[in-house]
């Protein structure tokens, strides 16, 4: 059967787009910039241009031009209904529908089954899904109020660490060191005066998450223990999700998605010890697909398309193809 479907993962950091055609196969694959909360300074257009531009690129790889989807899902940071009068006027399909990123990063892990899962990149949330359709979802309330657990997060508890240290009004730490030379600065005040003058993003802030996990590798017991605290704020909301969808008894399939669990296995352990506390026969599975093959997935559903083993055959080497879980 002829005819193309559009998946697409927008988050804080980039937006990647896919299409494939009704087996599921690769057709090509593009990446944009970040698709922010549209109520930012800027954010709608940012939004469409996200859209656009990773589209355009998948359109382009995929050898195509005039193209009208059988169907279009778009999995987005912050969705909203604001988000989805923004944007819906980019994707040229039959059908469209764009949810907030969790519900794509789910049906990565359970390719369409029951479950919980926690996204733990540059923002967090934890959404999940019992086997009588209910949802709930926990965290996810943005980088200023929120998102414990995230690489903002834990890039913010270790900068407040390191300028305890620098004062002398809280134990040394390596990460002052650490934190200054992944930033190219050479003194921490260099590093304030990047933030405050806001000179440096959001997401670069958050990379330096990275430089956080390398210190408490080294051994640094401040560095660790803003980790540990990460995991245990992670594995807090899918306990209270578990409750909600009184799913806290029983086999529950539990997935770590994003930059967070990839990079420490220090946030990996604590996490799991916390769902383990409330959630006694979780489940921890890694992603199956990508986010973007997940919205695919979730297209392909749309469209009508049977999902046979050859189709999941296909969309396993489609996620392969696209990149990183």
């Amino acid at each position: 059967m002829a005819g193309y479907v559009l998946g697409m993962d927008g988050g804080q950091s980039y937006t990647t787009a896919a299409v494939c055609d009704l087996s599921g196969r690769l057709l090509g694959a593009g990446r944009a910039g970040p698709a922010n909360h549209v109520w930012e300074p800027g954010g709608a257009a940012r939004a469409r241009r996200a859209v656009s531009q990773s589209m355009g690129g998948a359109l382009r790889a995929a050898g195509l031009r005039r193209v009208r989807f059988e169907a279009a899902f778009l999995g987005m940071t912050g969705a909203m209904p604001h988000t989805r009068r923004a944007v819906r006027g980019c994707v040229p399909t039959r059908r469209f529908r764009l949810e907030n990123d969790k519900v794509t990063a789910l049906a990565s892990v359970t390719a369409g089954q029951p479950g919980i899962v926690t996204i733990a990149g540059t923002g967090t949330i934890t959404y999940g899904q019992n086997a009588r359709g209910e949802e709930a979802d926990a965290s996810g309330w943005g980088y200023l109020i929120g998102d414990e657990g995230s690489a903002f997060w834990i890039a913010k508890q270790a900068l407040a660490a390191a300028c305890r240290a620098y004062d002398g009004r809280g134990p040394r730490t390596s990460l002052v060191a650490a934190l200054t030379a992944a930033a190219e600065v050479d003194d921490l005040w260099r590093l304030h005066e990047l933030i405050y003058s806001g000179r440096t993003s959001r997401a670069a802030i958050a990379a330096l998450a990275v430089a956080v996990n390398e210190t408490a590798d080294a051994g640094d017991a401040l560095a660790r223990r803003v980790l540990r605290e990460a995991g245990r704020e992670l594995g807090l909301a899918v306990a209270v999700v578990a409750r909600k969808l009184r799913m806290s008894r029983g086999a529950t399939t539990v997935g770590m998605v994003g930059g967070v669990f990839q990079g420490s296995a220090v946030v990996r352990n604590s996490f799991r010890r916390e769902v383990r506390r409330h959630v006694p026969e979780a489940i921890f599975a890694p992603p199956r697909f990508t986010p973007v093959i997940g919205s695919v997935l979730l297209a392909l559903r749309m469209a009508g398309a049977r999902i046979t083993p050859a189709v999941m055959a296909n969309l396993d080497a489609a996620s392969a193809a696209v990149g990183e879980k």
